[in-house]
């Protein structure tokens, strides 16, 4: 039996097809035909962890997980000034933020530029998830038939299926916090999330309507728990070479994410023992404070806590973030969290000339290809964060607190320790998560989380300011969008190519058009 890929909308799906003895056989180009565990681990190099790529116009719901860092109550657009000449930026207004309209106002079609004269596909992350997803299918079905019987094959044998698994259980993590509600305990069993495709074959048959079901978000949830049970295993049993640490999966990698899913979950107690075992780490540190400075950026490859992280960065480049007019900028609420001692708050951010805040020093900046993810990155600082919002959770108020002072001391210069109690000390957690793991993609999924927490729930409303200038023309027009709690836009509709793959499409989630605000007058928070 060999394996064919084929590309079809939403899913790259695996053919059996059977060898002949022919004299000449006619092989797929993307066929592979794996002899060894080297040339599955090729594979997996190839095809399952997301590459680097050059980004030149920054956010784009037109690469994979491109869009996460303007959802959410960190960003808006800079202010254009309706007497002045707001043309400089005219490339980068048409190519990002122009185009990245129908995600940044939580539009039904989210690929949809901001004058409605072109939608763009809005399958590229699930298509991209599920093609890695697949692979890891095929990986996990194939290795088990290849020889292993030296110490070196042994070791890879089972090196890389504890990486198989850990990317599996990740990007269904992201499908799931995308596609599906937020993990609520007592909804899980009920809500619906993503369709669960755990074999490399093609189950398809003629005379079903529906080929795929969306499984419960509990289901969901489940896999992604096991698939990271079972790659902490085989990790344990072969850990990732020291010097290949950062780019493919380690066990510290592992922990951290199972900490971040347990958390997710509301099981606080595995999240805080997950936590423990990343902080305990030979292998990563909290990075001091004088990794802080205003003249030089903080996440790159060489910064002590940096565990993992694969794909590109959409926040790097020059001219992205730079909170003029035609760009994104940082929410002044953001910025304000910082006190003037907090090294983060002049490491990270800058103030532009029209005095909106620009994303500094964060990242490298000025480069088109980022060695750090603003996405698929894990750290040590969540680790500290983690524990502590599992203990707070769980009323173990001292060990959160230990968690948080520790971290703070790192990043504040005098810091004096803070102590507080039950949901005050909650809310200092989540303060500072926003804070520390702005632009990481975490604060999205965060506020979906928060909504839905028994114990402390947190909702909010976010106000997203638009504002748009024209081509060769001078500003044009200021717009406003609100998401409320509850809103349904905090779940992603299922991409139109998905649905239309069935004669009876799958269930879908109720995303609606949203228009601006009446613009007569600023709204608020």
């Amino acid at each position: 039996m060999k394996k064919l890929y084929q590309f079809i909308p939403g899913v790259l799906l695996a053919l059996g097809s059977t060898s002949c003895s022919d004299f000449l056989e006619a092989y797929s180009q993307d066929m592979v035909i794996p002899s060894t565990v080297t040339d599955l681990d090729e594979v997996l190099l190839g095809s399952v962890y997301i590459p680097s790529q050059e980004i030149g116009v920054g956010p784009s719901g037109m690469r994979s997980c491109g869009f996460f860092n303007i959802l959410d109550d960190d960003v808006n657009t800079g202010l254009g000034d309706p007497n002045g000449d707001n043309t400089s930026n005219v490339n980068g207004w048409r190519n990002c933020l122009s185009s990245i309209y129908g995600y940044f106002t939580w539009q039904l079609d989210v690929g949809t530029n901001y004058n409605s004269t072109s939608v763009a596909s809005d399958v590229a992350t699930w298509r991209d998830l599920y093609a890695r997803i697949n692979y890891v299918n095929v990986i996990l079905d194939e290795i088990t038939q290849l020889p292993h019987e030296t110490e070196d094959d042994q070791a890879a044998y089972l090196r890389v299926q504890g990486e198989a698994h850990f990317l599996r259980g990740w990007f269904y993590f992201v499908l799931a916090n995308l596609y599906g509600d937020a993990y609520a305990p007592a909804t899980a069993a009920q809500k619906l999330c993503v369709p669960l495709k755990l074999t490399p074959y093609v189950e398809h048959d003629k005379d079903k309507p529906t080929q795929f079901q969306r499984a419960t978000v509990k289901e969901v949830y489940d896999q992604i728990v096991a698939d990271l049970l079972i790659a902490e295993d085989y990790l344990t049993q072969s850990p990732q070479k020291v010097n290949h640490r950062l780019y493919r999966a380690s066990l510290d990698a592992v922990e951290l994410l199972l900490s971040r899913v347990y958390l997710y979950m509301q099981d606080y107690a595995q999240a805080e023992l997950k936590a423990e075992a990343v902080m305990e780490s030979d292998y990563v540190r909290l990075a001091p404070l004088s990794a802080l400075s205003s003249t030089a950026p903080f996440l790159t490859n060489t910064n002590p806590e940096l565990i993992f992280s694969q794909g590109s960065n959409n926040l790097a480049p020059t001219g992205i973030f730079t909170g003029m007019a035609g760009d994104f900028c940082v929410t002044r609420e953001l910025r304000d969290l910082y006190d003037e001692n907090d090294r983060r708050g002049d490491c990270f951010f800058g103030i532009s000339s029209n005095d909106s805040i620009s994303l500094a020093y964060k990242y490298q900046r000025g480069t088109l290809r980022s060695r750090v993810s603003d996405v698929f990155t894990l750290r040590m600082a969540e680790a500290y964060l983690n524990k502590a919002e599992a203990c707070a959770m769980s009323g173990k108020d001292a060990e959160a607190l230990e968690a948080l002072n520790a971290l703070r001391a790192n990043r504040i210069d005098g810091y004096a320790d803070v102590s507080c109690s039950g949901e005050e000390l909650v809310n200092e957690i989540r303060t500072e998560r926003r804070k520390e793991l702005c632009f990481e993609g975490h604060r999205w999924f965060d506020l979906r989380r928060y909504a839905v927490c028994e114990k402390y729930p947190y909702k909010r409303s976010i106000l997203h300011v638009f504002n748009a200038i024209g081509d060769n023309t001078p500003y044009l027009y200021t717009e406003y969008f609100r998401l409320l709690p509850d809103d349904p836009a905090y779940t992603f509709s299922l991409p139109t190519s998905v649905l239309e793959f069935d004669k009876v499409p799958m269930e879908n989630n109720p995303r609606e058009d949203r228009p601006p605000l009446d613009s007569s007058s600023t709204p608020t928070e």
